[in-house]
């Protein structure tokens, strides 16, 4: 493993490997024909002429190896074009699939770390750091990330811009045969041909509860083209600087992306075909939106806490940290404030080539570099500064035992005014006076710190006087009375870098008879990914709108001997954060062989079939540092400064030598899908479509960190066994389909079990977690008139889990798999809505047009747990646009999204949730003390946006 080494990996990561490139050279089935997906051309005298097509006769290239009539590929598809996405402002790439059928995205996180999941498979997709499990995004028909890991996800990395033109979504089916990760459904979003003249393009939101000014972006394009229209260069792009709905001050979403597009078509005397080379630039800073909460009293019927309105303010100011690099010299200093910062630079071949009117070559290759540098704070939780967890266990006490000397804890704001101030009184002292009763703080006897040693004497923060409201839970009182006010935010920060080096190509050939076609080809990637982790601070910070910022804390002894617990940035306790320092590197190869048959014996009846072999190697190296320093334990340790009197730095961690670990693993898989459908007419046909599927392992890279995780194989992750049942039907004015889906699925972590020797581990029986979802996905266009259009979409699902493994005993007393326990859990799916509704309404009236589009989604159970009975209310949005074209080459759109200003909640927790008593769970918590304090998050408020388009 020591090509994989940390101090050369992300040298030999830029190494280009000439055999990939030569295996990469021809180029993929999936991409080939995007530049003719939009629209098809008859030659003129002097240019092409745009023929305008709907989706009867749709050319499909997602998913099903090469350009396929839609009526003819029996697939389960949606596209969106130039003028359904012109209609409304999307707010991310993301955002844009939320009307396609089947469909569910949670976009609340804003610009980029979104989930999207089909057809109720909501397992794997929990966070915004894996919201892209069971699906794929493709960018040209290649992925945008071809092997993806936590925190490293397709939607971090593709932005739609002014030059992308259509969007295809594939849902279950033939999508699992056409490229990695993608049994779920593919979203293929094609960039459009290369036009003639220039684009500027102004785009201004108000956001918020006070409408400010908040979103700010330009596009722009030009393109030029030959006289021949043979030859065409284009370059597009956009700037954008968001503060968002809430307004921290600073600008939570900078940057921007362009594109460079070259096309150059040809004729020969062995056949005509086209050349597209575009290269990509991304560079684009988000921040994470759905960690920010508002508190309220209740969560079905919220009651507002003075002070805390629905765009509260909860980012962080100021924080600045400078922490050792552990696994290479020196250190480097972070900003939690900054946010993520996303960079892709792709180089990208497509090609087609036709002889004649039988036989075909298409392909694509893509070399990029992704990287994603993280610097976050993440609020945890809400504590008392009378409770440990915001003081002893904070910053390390509890392992140097300072706090077994009588003293005060000091907390200083960025002025270094003293805010607060807790009394420790332990060993017979009695110091203080506690600030709200005017009596004298305890004594306490014992000098080991006790639960009730803490004593507030002063406390100036703003919302000392919140109550959380607590009360009896299963018995217990929660919380403790000493914790239900003078509450601050306890807060620790995020710090990583991500990498990946990729390289993609696919190749296909395909030959058309009469009545039949059959084509092969091979997809093949290779990635050189880097994951490097640094374990941070912990903080206190005030808790109020507009004022998180951490305070600076020490320790005052009796006896007056200062010791300082916080760095300037007000982190303390390094290495001691929920996040552990490791250094990770992979390199990852897919060997994809695939191929495709299609058969039309007569004007009845279509046939399809496609297969796909999907062999992986992996090979990772990973070293961990979680083991604390020999000298953390005592107060004359002079941590990494060298001085024992600044305590924050002197617990920090080493390499583990156990936990460096390299593996070797490979896995093949196979995945097939086949459909057969009859055309009552030339306006119905109905199909049916099996489909046998599995998910290769996401996560290689810190997939083997452990001795222990050595033993689980590198896949498969997951699978799928679909069933498709559709009605597709209509004309150019009237056209849709309806799909019955019924879908097994499974997932599995391949858990580990300590055996007898309490040393050595055991993979665990079969543990894959068996779920179904069935239901009816239906949509259409509908052209009531010349100047009105309807289009519904409709998804029905019904979903439950059927065996959800839990192993208990799992080695705990030594005695291996002779005491292991097997519970299977059972119930609904979590986060899945029963019903989903979509509607587009667009009327013309002479320069006018006028768009309303309302959605509305089910209540969604927050998990699978039968004891659990949280929901997630039902969301209802309306939107309105009015866009007018009167003017020369000009449309002006107005947007106003959430226009009725309806607030509902997509996320809540208890803020007692933490340091729960045995027996007491959350949802027990949330059931017994329902108007207790709660941290929901809400649903953007209305907000307006104003589009101005001029082409030259």
């Amino acid at each position: 493993m020591g090509g994989l080494n940390p101090q050369r990996g992300r040298g030999r990561a830029l190494q280009v490997s000439h055999m990939v490139l030569a295996l990469a050279a021809g180029a993929g089935a999936l991409s080939a024909n995007a530049a003719y997906a939009q629209a098809t051309t008859t030659p003129a005298a002097d240019k092409p002429v745009t023929v305008e097509s709907t989706a009867v006769d749709e050319v499909i290239v997602t998913g099903v190896m090469v350009g396929t009539a839609a009526k003819k590929a029996n697939v389960s598809f949606s596209v969106l074009n130039e003028d359904d996405m012109s209609k409304f402002t999307p707010i991310s790439a993301d955002d844009m699939l939320r009307d396609m059928p089947g469909v569910v995205v949670e976009s609340n996180d804003g610009v980029a770390r979104n989930e999207v999941f089909t057809r109720g498979m909501t397992i794997g997709t929990g966070a915004n750091t894996s919201g892209y499990f069971w699906t794929t995004i493709l960018e040209d028909g290649l992925p945008v990330v071809p092997f993806k890991f936590s925190g490293f996800q397709d939607g971090y990395f593709y932005r739609a811009d002014i030059s992308t033109s259509r969007v295809e979504s594939v849902r279950g089916g033939s999508s699992a045969t056409g490229v990695t990760t993608s049994v779920g459904a593919t979203f293929n979003y094609i960039t459009g041909k290369v036009k003639p003249g220039a684009v500027i393009q102004t785009r201004v939101g108000f956001e918020g509860e006070d409408l400010h000014l908040s979103w700010k972006q330009v596009d722009g394009a030009y393109g030029w083209v030959n006289e021949a229209g043979d030859l065409g260069v284009g370059v597009s792009g956009f700037y954008r600087r968001s503060s968002g709905q809430v307004d921290p001050g600073f600008d939570l979403n900078h940057g921007g992306q362009f594109r460079v597009n070259l096309y150059k078509d040809y004729n020969t005397d062995n056949g005509g075909g086209s050349l597209n080379l575009v290269y990509k630039h991304l560079d684009d800073t988000n921040a994470e939106l759905t960690t920010f909460q508002q508190p309220t009293y209740g969560y079905q019927n919220p009651e507002e806490i003075p002070g805390f309105g629905r765009d509260v303010n909860l980012f962080m100011n100021g924080g600045k940290q400078t922490v050792p690099n552990y696994f290479k010299p020196g250190s480097h200093t972070l900003d939690p404030s900054d946010g993520y910062r996303y960079k892709q630079d792709a180089l990208s071949l497509r090609w087609n080539h036709d002889i004649g009117e039988r036989l075909t070559f298409t392909g694509a290759a893509r070399i990029q570099k992704s990287t994603y540098r993280g610097q976050s704070y993440k609020p945890q939780q809400l504590a008392s500064l009378a409770s440990a967890a915001a003081t002893r266990e904070r910053f390390g006490l509890n392992i140097n035992n300072l706090d077994r000397t009588p003293g005060y804890y000091v907390f200083t704001n960025a002025a270094g005014q003293e805010v607060a101030r807790v009394a420790n009184n332990v060993a017979g002292s009695q110091l203080g006076t506690n600030y709200r009763t005017g009596a004298a703080c305890p004594r306490v006897t014992l000098a080991t710190w006790q639960s009730n040693s803490l004593c507030i004497v002063g406390n100036t923060l703003p919302n000392r006087n919140i109550d959380m409201r607590g009360g009896v839970v299963n018995g217990v009182n929660l919380p403790a009375e000493s914790a239900t006010q003078d509450l601050v935010l306890l807060t620790r920060a995020e710090d990583n870098y991500r990498e990946s080096v990729d390289y993609m190509g696919n190749f296909t050939a395909t030959y058309r008879g009469e009545t039949w076609s059959v084509n092969g080809g091979l997809y093949l990637s290779r990635s050189e990914q880097v994951n490097d982790n640094w374990a941070n601070g912990l903080g206190v910070s005030a808790w109020a709108d507009g004022q998180v910022q951490n305070l600076n804390v020490k320790y005052v002894t009796q006896n007056g001997t200062n010791y300082q617990l916080t760095d300037a940035g007000g982190w303390g306790s390094y290495g001691s954060g929920l996040f552990t320092t490791v250094s990770q590197r992979a390199r990852i190869m897919e060997l994809s062989p695939y191929a495709g048959f299609a058969w039309s014996p007569t004007r009845h009846w279509d046939f399809n079939a496609s297969i796909k072999y999907q062999y992986f190697h992996a090979r990772t190296y990973s070293e961990t540092w979680d083991t604390r320093n020999s000298g953390a334990a005592s107060l004359t340790n002079g941590g990494l400064d060298g001085d024992p009197l600044t305590v924050y730095d002197n617990v920090y961690m080493t390499k583990t030598p156990a936990k460096v670990i390299g593996a070797d693993k490979d896995l093949g898989l196979v995945d097939y899908s086949v459909a057969l459908g009859y055309n009552f007419n030339d306006k119905h046909k109905i199909y049916y479509r099996y489909t046998d599927a599995k998910q290769p392992s996401s996560g290689v890279i810190n997939r083997y960190s452990t001795a222990a995780t050595l033993v689980r194989p590198l896949g498969p992750t997951a699978y799928i066994k679909g069933h498709e049942f559709a009605y597709t039907f209509g004309d150019r004015r009237f056209n849709g389909q309806v799909t019955y889906f019924y879908q097994n699925f499974a997932v599995n972590d391949y858990p580990t079990g300590i055996d007898k020797d309490n040393v050595s581990t055991y993979l665990l029986p079969d543990n894959f977690n068996k779920y179904f979802t069935r239901g009816i996905e239906t949509w259409a266009k509908w052209r009531v008139t010349k100047n009105l259009e309807w289009n519904p979409s409709v998804t029905f699902l019904n979903g439950k889990t059927t065996e959800a493994y839990v192993w208990l005993n799992t080695g705990a007393n030594g005695n291996g798999a002779d005491d292991d326990v097997l519970r299977i859990d059972a119930g609904l799916l979590a986060r899945s809505p029963k019903w989903t509704l979509s509607n587009t309404v667009s009327y013309r009236y002479k320069d006018f047009r006028l768009n309303v589009r309302h959605r509305w989604m089910d209540e969604r159970k927050l998990n699978t747990n039968s004891l659990d009975h949280r929901f997630l209310p039902a969301q209802d949005n309306l939107d309105v646009s009015v866009q007018y074209s009167g003017l020369k080459k000009t449309m002006v759109t107005l947007d106003v999204r959430n226009v009725l200003d309806k607030a509902y909640i997509s996320a809540y927790d208890p803020m007692i949730s933490t340091n729960l008593p045995t027996g007491v769970q959350v949802y027990d918590v949330v059931e017994q003390l329902p108007e207790s304090g709660y941290l929901v998050k809400r649903n953007a408020p209305r907000s307006v946006w104003l589009t101005v388009r001029k082409e030259f």
